[in-house]
């Protein structure tokens, strides 16, 4: 178990000298070479560690893990191209407390960096990209500047790009190698400055983010070479900006991902939770708001050793309850027509972020989620609702399952009600730590978890109810909407053993992070119990049928389950590491 000391601090004054001296701004340090980079990591001198403290806390441990990878990085790039003048730019990872599965639909997040992370080092080159990278599985990928230099959209519609024929066919070329998020970045950086000259790049990268454990990994990687790629060439984006360009990279490799991992790296900071609802269509960072994480708790960030991987019929029940997500907002907002909702109300139902109970008198969500069917056949979902977009939706989502195995029948109520109040929960979580009801919000991440729970702690099948009879139930007891798990369904048995075990050793609460499925589960525990609470998931990880459990041919070795929890560390934001 790998433990970070003192790792939740206040903010105070490193917190304060960081904002001063602009982490996360492109600040110049070109007049130092690979070789005296390395010197300096090697022996950091004072002004070194007071910036290294600025970026990574105080926690001794993590800063260490720091100052190896950046060895790594180093002398990686020494050994390719030799030592001259180098920049140093760094993306953390993330973790998200609450809000799963909310950031499409404009719902309430709440967003800290991890420190584990992302690192570039890299120079200006004249006629091409290329990166290696410090793990040997990721052979070295070079481009020239000019690829797709002529393509029409490429400047004008970033979707029209990366959705044509040449785009697709040099993805398909290479299906999910890695050098498509290189150029993914080039090219979205290339897109928001079209027609200005850039130079190129000559790079390492290096990473200690556990790819696969719903860390964010991609989106640091991109976030990371999209700083370098604009530091490299003078050049600049605001936080929006910058978050859409990381986003637009992973697009162009043929993810469809929200833009809340990208948000958390650019808006997160020291020792900080960052409260927000986005939408990306309109993406607007002004309403952030950042609160420090209490020193009287942890996060336990425990990494179940598992990576997503569906087919069949789990694919489509997976897929099935997004499908239905995807819907939810316009059905909420035809259904409040039909239940008497004024229109300039119903009007601002855009996000889910919209849907806050103080909006509306007592009774009127859960009244509006009665009239909304348990399921319908598809045929019956294009009577009831005016949904222009469904068949293409329906085609997006289940294109590629073979015709007999696709759905037709959707799960409306259980999704739509895990939307809503997740997101209310993430509002309310917020406030729970501000104002130190810790039962609270660990209560709202555990609620929020039931809603993707798949296996009881018992052993059994769960999905919680949404049946007519269960909604009036709620109704009659006056339960709040946060209160309500929702089926959302995106855990997996593994999962749901790892924050059972959490919950069962005393943790205030715990939830997935990320999609789900896979990856990681967060712990919320007081500061004295977490060494207890690690160690009783951990054990957990030994047992004899967790392997059987995360669908591993073996168990998990010492040094795995020596890794398996840590305790989170929000680092400083994206950024370039500097030296004054």
């Amino acid at each position: 178990m790998a433990r970070h000391d003192g790792v939740v601090r206040r903010f105070g004054e490193v917190g304060s000298r960081a904002i001063r001296r602009g982490i996360g701004e492109t600040m110049s340090s070109s007049d130092w070479t690979a070789a005296g980079w390395a010197a300096r990591v090697e022996q950091p001198d004072a002004r070194f560690r007071e910036h290294l403290t600025d970026v990574y806390g105080e926690d001794a441990a993590v800063i260490a893990g720091r100052l190896e990878l950046l060895r790594a990085v180093l002398a990686r790039f020494l050994e390719r191209y030799g030592d001259q003048p180098v920049r140093i730019f760094r993306s953390p990872g993330r973790i998200n407390l609450r809000g799963m599965h909310v950031d499409t639909h404009g719902g309430y997040l709440n967003l800290m960096t991890h420190q584990r992370e992302v690192v570039a080092v890299a120079a200006p080159a004249d006629d091409a990209v290329t990166f290696a990278n410090t793990d040997p599985q990721f052979e070295e990928t070079s481009f020239a500047l000019d690829d797709f230099a002529s393509h029409p959209a490429l400047g004008n519609d970033w979707l029209a790009f990366i959705t044509s024929t040449e785009a697709r066919a040099a993805i398909e070329a290479q299906r999910g190698h890695w050098s498509h998020y290189m150029k993914g970045c080039w090219l979205s950086i290339r897109n928001r400055f079209s027609g200005e000259r850039l130079s190129g790049v000559q790079g390492v990268i290096g990473s200690n983010i556990p790819r696969g454990a719903a860390l964010s990994s991609s989106a640091a990687l991109c976030t990371a070479v999209c700083l370098t790629m604009l530091g490299l060439n003078a050049r600049r984006l605001d936080d929006e900006s910058l978050i859409l360009a990381a986003r637009d990279a992973e697009w162009y490799t043929g993810s469809r991902c929200g833009v809340s991992d990208q948000a958390a790296m650019v808006l997160g900071g020291p020792g900080q939770v960052v409260n927000v609802a986005l939408d990306a269509a309109r993406l607007d960072t002004s309403t952030a708001r950042r609160q420090i994480f209490p020193d009287a708790l942890r996060v336990l960030v425990v990494n179940s050793y598992t990576e997503r991987s569906l087919s069949g019929a789990a694919l489509v029940a997976y897929t099935v309850n997004r499908f239905a997500y995807s819907l939810a907002i316009e059905i909420v907002r035809q259904e409040a027509r039909a239940q008497g909702a004024p229109a300039d109300l119903a009007a601002r139902m855009k996000h889910l972020s919209d849907l806050s109970p103080t909006l509306f008198e007592r009774g009127f969500l859960m009244d509006l989620l009665r009239s909304v069917p348990e399921s319908l056949s598809l045929d019956d979902l294009r009577r009831r609702y005016d949904l222009p977009g469904l068949d293409a939706a329906y085609a997006q989502c289940f294109g590629g399952v073979p015709p007999e195995d696709r759905p037709t029948r959707i799960a409306l109520r259980g999704p739509l009600l895990f939307g809503i109040a997740e997101s209310e929960r993430a509002r309310l979580f917020s406030g729970a730590l501000a104002e130190g009801c810790f039962d609270e919000a660990g209560a709202l991440m555990t609620a929020g978890h039931d809603g993707d729970r798949r296996v009881a702690a018992d052993g059994t099948p769960y999905r919680y109810d949404v049946s007519d009879a269960a909604i009036e139930r709620l109704i009659e007891r006056g339960t709040s909407i946060e209160c309500c798990p929702g089926a959302y369904g995106a855990s997996s048995p593994v999962l749901d053993a790892l924050v059972d075990a959490a919950l069962e050793a005393g943790a205030l609460g715990a939830s997935l992070t990320g999609a789900g499925i896979a990856g990681t589960v967060l712990a919320l525990c007081r500061a004295e119990d977490a060494d207890t609470i690690a160690q009783a998931v951990c054990d957990r990880m030994k047992a004899d049928d967790y392997a059987a459990l995360a669908s591993r041919g073996a168990s998990l070795s010492e040094a795995e389950i020596a890794e398996a929890v840590v305790v989170n560390t929000a680092t400083a934001k994206a950024g370039e590491l500097v030296v004054a």
